[in-house]
C-alpha cells in the first residue's frame, strides 16, 4: 500500500535501516501501512482511479462555468480557463475525458 509518511520512520532490518522523512511517499505491506495510517503516522496514498475520478468531475463543473469565448476553434474548452477555475494544472487529456463525459451528460438531459 502506498502511503505518505507524517514522520520520519525508519524501515528494514536491523543493520540495514532505511530513514524515509516527513512527506515522503513510500510502498509498504498493506498490514504495516495500515498500521501506521491508524496511528497517525502516515496518510493513505487515494488510488489512482478515485483521484482521477475526482478531477474529472472538478473539471467537468468547471466546464459548466466556462464562458463562450473560453473554447477552442476545435469546440473544446480550454485548458487554461480550466485551470484558472480550479488553481491547479490540468492535462489536455484530463480535459478530453472531462469533455467526452460532460457531452454525454449534456445530450441526455435534452
Amino acid at each position: 500500500m502506498k502511503i505518505t509518511t507524517t514522520i520520519t520512520l525508519r524501515i528494514g532490518k536491523p543493520g540495514a535501516y532505511e530513514y524515509i522523512a516527513p512527506g515522503t511517499p513510500v510502498n509498504l505491506p498493506n498490514e504495516e501501512a495500515e498500521y501506521l495510517v491508524s496511528r497517525g503516522f502516515s496518510i493513505q496514498e487515494p488510488s489512482k482511479g478515485s483521484k482521477s475520478t475526482d478531477l474529472i468531475d472538478a473539471i467537468m463543473d468547471a466546464i459548466d462555468d466556462l464562458k463562450p469565448d473560453a473554447f477552442g476553434k476545435d469546440g473544446k474548452p480550454s485548458v487554461k480557463a480550466i485551470e484558472e477555475i480550479l488553481g491547479q494544472g490540468i492535462s489536455g487529456g484530463d480535459r478530453d475525458k472531462a469533455w467526452d463525459s460532460y457531452q454525454c451528460l449534456t445530450r441526455d438531459e435534452r
